[in-house]
Formats: C-alpha cells, sequence, structure tokens
C-alpha cells in the first residue's frame, strides 16, 4: 500500500543517499478513520519519520491519528521548506505555532541523511523507534558455510514511564518536543539498512526478527538496479508490517510486549493488536531511482508527485533543477515573483481545506511553490526569510 512518486530522472553522484519505502497497517478496529499511525518517508530529502498518536486521547473526544499525522505532516514542511539546517531545527520550527485541532499526543521519531556527508540523526520520543543494521558476513552454525547478515550497529532506546506509558508530546506541550527528544547520531556505510517503526512493530517482532526480514531482501537491496533496490525497500517495509501485524492477534507465542508484560509483574499472553507504521531503506550511492513522497497525512497512503516549473519564458524546469525566472502558476505562492541567485523551487503538497490561499482547483491538495535556502543569499536564519518562504502555519 503507498506511494509518493517524485518524477525525476535517475541521478549520478558519488554521495550517499537514501532509497525508501513505508507501510501502514491500521488497527482492525480503526480502519475506517485509517488507525492513529503517521508515516512519512522523502527520497529527495533522504528523511523518513513515523509518529504514534497514543490511543487515551480519544476518551477526550480527540482523534489521535490526526495529531500524529498533522504533526509529522509540520515537520515534514518545516524541512521541505528550507529555513532549517538540520533536523532538530526543522522540529524545532515545526513545534512553534500551535496545532490545530482539540489535543491530542503521540510518539516520534525522525531521520535524516544529511546531505553531502555519512551522518544519519535520529530524534526520537517513546516507544516508537529506529534502527541501523550493517550487512556483515557470519558463519552459518554448524556448517563451515558463511552467509551475509544485517547485524544491528545503532537502535534507539525507548522512552516510557512504566510499562505500556511511552512518553509523548502533546498538543499544549509541544513547542517543547525538541528538549524531550533524545537525538543520537551515527556515520553510515553505503549498504545500512535503517529502520523505523512504531511500537505495532517493536512490541510485536523480537530483534533477530527483524534481522531475519532484513536478510532475506538483502540482495536485492544490494542490486546494482536501484529501481530494484526501491522495489525491494517497498517490499521490506510492507513484509514487516504484515508480520507484526499477523502477530499481534496470536495468543500463543512469546512477544517482546508479553515479556515486558511479566517483567512488570501483570499478565498478558502473544502479541499485541495495533496500529503499525514502518519505514525501510537502504543507504547507496550512485544511481538514484525516481524519488518519491510517501505518508498518510489524509488518513490513507497518497501518491503526490513533484510537478515541473513553468518559467516566464514558458519552458519547463525539471523538477530539482535551478531557475532564477520561475513563474508560478494559478493558485500557487512564491516569495516573490523571480527567486534570485538562481534559488531552487521545490512543491510541497500541502494539506486539502487549510487556510483562506487553499486552491479550489487542486483536486490531491493545494501546490505551494517555495523557494529552498541558499549558500549566496542569507536563508539560514528565520529572521531573514520573508512569511511567504515559510508554510501557512508558520508565516
Amino acid at each position: 500500500m503507498l506511494l509518493a512518486v517524485y518524477s525525476a530522472p535517475a541521478l549520478h553522484s558519488g554521495r550517499l543517499h537514501v532509497v525508501l519505502g513505508g507501510a501502514v497497517l491500521p488497527h482492525p478496529a480503526k480502519a475506517d478513520k485509517g488507525g492513529e499511525d503517521a508515516f512519512l518517508f522523502d527520497d529527495k530529502r533522504c528523511l523518513f519519520g513515523v509518529a504514534d498518536g497514543v490511543g487515551g486521547s480519544a476518551k477526550n473526544g480527540v482523534d489521535p491519528g490526526a495529531f500524529s499525522r498533522e504533526m509529522l505532516e509540520r515537520c515534514h514542511q518545516a524541512a521541505a521548506c528550507g529555513v532549517a539546517d538540520a533536523l532538530p531545527d526543522a522540529l524545532r520550527l515545526a513545534s512553534e505555532c500551535p496545532l490545530s485541532g482539540g489535543g491530542g499526543s503521540s510518539t516520534l521519531v525522525l531521520g535524516q541523511l544529511e546531505e553531502g556527508t555519512s551522518t544519519l540523526r535520529l530524534l526520537n520520543l517513546g516507544d516508537s523507534g529506529a534502527m541501523v543494521l550493517r550487512p556483515a558476513m557470519r558463519e552459518v552454525s554448524g556448517t563451515d558455510a558463511k552467509q551475509l547478515w544485517p547485524r544491528v550497529v545503532l537502535r534507539t532506546q525507548e522512552q516510557t514511564h512504566g510499562w505500556n506509558w511511552p512518553y509523548q508530546t502533546r498538543a499544549r506541550t509541544f513547542d517543547a518536543v525538541g528538549k524531550e527528544v533524545d537525538e543520537v547520531s551515527t556515520a553510515v556505510r553505503e549498504g545500512d539498512i535503517v529502520l523505523a517503526a512504531s511500537d505495532g512493530v517493536f512490541d510485536n517482532l523480537f530483534e533477530d526478527a527483524l534481522q531475519f526480514l532484513v536478510a532475506e531482501r538483502l540482495d536485492a537491496l544490494r542490486d546494482p538496479d536501484p529501481l530494484a533496490a526501491q522495489a525491494a525497500a517497498d517490499a521490506l517495509a510492507q513484509n514487516i508490517a504484515e508480520q507484526a501485524k499477523a502477530i499481534g492477534g496470536m495468543r500463543d507465542l512469546k512477544t517482546p510486549f508479553s515479556e515486558a508484560a511479566q517483567e512488570e509483574g501483570r499478565s498478558h499472553k502473544g502479541g499485541k493488536v495495533d496500529d503499525v507504521a514502518v519505514v525501510c531503506g537502504v543507504v547507496r550511492s550512485g544511481a538514484r531511482p525516481p524519488l518519491r513522497l510517501g505518508h498518510n497525512f489524509g488518513g490513507a497512503p497518497c501518491v503526490s508527485e513533484e510537478r515541473p516549473v513553468v518559467t516566464h519564458s514558458g519552458a519547463f524546469v525539471p523538477p530539482g533543477e535551478r531557475t532564477r525566472d520561475a513563474a508560478p502558476a494559478v493558485g500557487e505562492r512564491t516569495r516573490d515573483a523571480a527567486p534570485a541567485h538562481g534559488m531552487p523551487l521545490a512543491w510541497l503538497d500541502l494539506p486539502r481545506n487549510r487556510g483562506p490561499e487553499r486552491n479550489a482547483d487542486a483536486r490531491d491538495g493545494t501546490f505551494f511553490v517555495f523557494p529552498l535556502s541558499n549558500v549566496a543569499h542569507e536563508m539560514t536564519r528565520r529572521d531573514a526569510v520573508t512569511r511567504d518562504s515559510l508554510p501557512a502555519w508558520a508565516a
């Protein structure tokens, strides 16, 4: 179930990038509203995230899924508008304005491979989590054979007040989320696998089970053909989600959730039926497949496409290329009529029916154009950016 596609040509570069895929499977009782987990992956920015709306908020008449999706969507918009220099800056910007709606709470995982580097930065709050796995040769027990096995080189640690009581950010305290998250980073290598998931995965699948599922896809993830690697990332995410959901409904086996309950002196057998959200990716270099954006901000996995920019001369500019005289189409906003210094333009898919600037003609959401930051332009500080450079909620 997915996906979003950026219609960009394959790129050739020696720099590292991440080819990502994702899946979300709602709790059976919450399927009609899309569940309460949110997920995001953005190949263009090597950015990914998962947010798990805490079900207890529903007692107050709040849809926890709406909260988790808006929070993750806002983090993506903050990262994409070009004002934030790094992932913590994007989270800070996203949290500076009150969230809409009547409340709610959620866990949060954000990750990004920083542009032009090998540094993967992770932000984590609560009991969702992220892992980095590195393929290495390992002996097969009882034989002389060896196999490629994904060993764990990094895993975020869950933050909990007690059993089944995770740390979470709330609507009224979202502006403090940057002080609450754990921030970890590591240097990744080509071939590393990254995984981010809600507790619907980690409560039902032990670490070695996740390693086995990754191992089954290693050959495809390492395929020289970037499209094959992209398909493998999709398949891995879907397989992990399906396995976690299946075990969640079983009562005759040991799970991480049942073990944790036993350690706390509580009685629980088998898995935990829950929403499941997972994003998987493989670190690669060289040619890239078509860049994609995947999310369920509208309540279900959606498809959006990066559109070409039309210049004053009427020529089409391929997505991702720079132009200094890009003219917006009807219903689009720009920082000014002609961004200076060749600043790149990026399409953002903003939610429908939000704010007075809604484009009534947009069927799949309202599309605006925002200039990204440029070294030659003083765009790194927020006070150097005009209101039209920011998402509506931050302007």
